[in-house]
């Protein structure tokens, strides 16, 4: 979730008298010596032991100060801020989208590895990305314990979690703590440039560990000036600063949700300095601590799968917002609030793509129209949410679906059809014959090929690839019925060719017996 950081803070206009500041410190040296799962004054990811260093503020007062570097979603690009970090032997915690590991754009299990290799922490952020509190209670749990099961698998026991767009609520914070995790992380609550009013640091242990406040979001809005001061007014109060950042940007033109990297560099070896001081760099597992400090990590409860049902909202009749959070954007309005509910805009491509729902319906009382007013490449569709079965198709491997929808458009469309794997990764996997552009309310209709081994989720969706105009309605999912003609040619066929065998066999028999007579 973005959120505007507003004019710039300047820690040292407040709060500068000099009783106020030696409270302020005693309070945070009380809290920080319960800190027994913090290592010692280092930086790299060390067992666990006390801060040794006080830091002194202006006035002599005694403080100390962990800031915690988090980067969310598990970007490509992130891998470079990795690298810089791991020169100024800086720790971090990275909070990966499971479903995305391996896709464009996004860290391959081999960065994983490197991660943790170098001393990260590996933390959760959903399978798919999707804001918990617009889910199903099933769903949200799905995403949450699922995430945690897929990192199990992959080797790292994650206890800690990252909540996509910040969005959490007591339901998703026991969902979060009853998947396993020691703490989950929001993406407000501390002071920052874009809320002054707000205090400078969380708490050592913190008050409510399924819900920690951060400084907001480090974008493009921040200097290196507003990353310095945010930290040197945490030293001024002692305690726990988390950061949170997403892109990392090495060329000139960076996304609004990106830091420049040359920045990050220097931000990097200005904080390995202040250990000196007593500030101390530690990833979220480390400060939260507990069992997990100590490898008794909790398993991960079993959560079943989606049962098998239809298309949600087949005829588009409902709309809300989908719940999905850009990854790009990191604002949990990703989809407009008319995006027929359960459903999202997909499509790739350098293209100019207008939504609307329209009136001109075939059932009910709406349909969704795309229009691609300036083409360049790929395509546009709407298709049902990629989830882990709130929305999306649960499907068996080796089975034929047949899609059908109503459609009315100025160019031919097709099917693409998207499958999800086991680690919740969804794939391109194949597209139906073309339909001709139709003025009237046609329908398309296919049975896709069997669905390939490990599948086990369905999304499809008629795609627009050419200018013009897209109108659909009235969707249908089912097994395709066995075809008996094909099964009885079938067997057929495999008795010509079982009976074809024996008569081959017995002619060979009949030859062997007739040289032995002659012999």
């Amino acid at each position: 979730m973005r959120h505007g950081l507003g004019s710039r803070w300047w820690p040292g206009n407040r709060g500068n008298g000099v009783l106020a500041r030696g409270l302020a410190a005693g309070l945070a040296a009380v809290s920080l010596s319960l800190l027994g799962t913090v290592p010692a004054l280092g930086v790299t990811a060390t067992p666990a032991g006390d801060l040794a260093v006080p830091l002194q503020d202006g006035g002599g007062h005694a403080a100390r100060t962990v800031v915690t570097l988090t980067f969310d979603d598990g970007d490509a690009d992130q891998m470079a801020a990795a690298r810089v970090l791991h020169r100024y032997r800086l720790p971090a915690t990275f909070y990966i989208i499971t479903g995305a590991v391996g896709a464009p754009g996004y860290v391959t299990l081999s960065d994983l590895r490197q991660l943790a290799a170098d001393g990260n922490e590996i933390g959760g952020h959903t399978v798919s990305h999707l804001r918990l509190t617009a889910l199903s209670t099933d769903e949200a749990r799905r995403q949450v314990c699922g995430s945690r099961s897929i990192l199990a698998r992959w080797g790292y026991r994650a206890v800690s979690f990252a909540y996509p767009g910040g969005a959490d609520s007591p339901q998703t914070e026991a969902i979060v703590r009853g998947c396993g995790y020691t703490s989950a992380r929001g993406l407000v609550g501390l002071r920052a440039p874009g809320c002054p009013g707000c205090v400078r640091t969380e708490g050592i242990p913190p008050p409510h560990p399924m819900a920690l406040r951060t400084a907001g979001e480090v974008d493009s809005s921040w200097s290196l000036h507003d990353l310095e001061r945010t930290v040197t007014a945490a030293e001024q109060q002692g305690g726990w600063l988390p950061l949170v950042f997403h892109h990392v940007c090495g060329g000139s033109h960076c996304g609004g949700l990106a830091v420049r990297l040359a920045m990050l560099d220097t931000f990097a070896r200005w904080l390995a300095s202040r250990q000196r001081l007593g500030t101390a760099v530690r990833t979220v597992g480390q400060v939260i601590g507990g069992p997990a400090a100590r490898g008794a990590v909790r398993p991960t409860p079993h959560v079943a799968p989606a049962a098998p049902h239809g298309i949600v909202n087949p005829s588009l009749e409902s709309d809300a917002a989908s719940g999905a959070v850009s990854a790009s954007l990191e604002t949990t309005s990703a989809a407009p609030a008319d995006t027929p509910r359960c459903w999202m805009e997909g499509g790739y491509g350098r293209n100019t793509v207008r939504w609307q729902r329209t009136t001109d319906s075939h059932a009910g009382r709406w349909a969704q129209r795309l229009t691609i007013t300036s083409y360049h490449s790929g395509d546009a569709k709407l298709l049902p949410q990629f989830d882990l079965g709130q929305c999306s198709l649960p499907v068996r491997a080796g089975r034929s679906y047949t899609l059908s929808a109503w459609y009315q458009s100025t160019a031919r469309t097709q099917y693409s059809a998207y499958y999800r794997t086991w680690s919740g990764r969804w794939v391109y996997w194949t597209s139906s014959p073309y339909f001709a552009a139709s003025p009237h309310w046609s329908q398309a209709r296919w049975a896709t090929p069997p669905v390939p081994a490990g599948a086990s989720g369905l999304s499809f969706g008629l795609a627009l690839f050419s200018k013009g105009s897209l109108t659909t309605d009235s969707y249908r999912f089912a097994v395709t019925p066995p075809d008996v003609t094909r099964r009885i040619a079938d067997w057929v066929l495999l008795a010509a060719l079982c009976a074809a065998g024996l008569a081959v066999a017995a002619r060979a028999v009949r030859r062997r017996r007739a040289r032995a007579n002659q012999g």
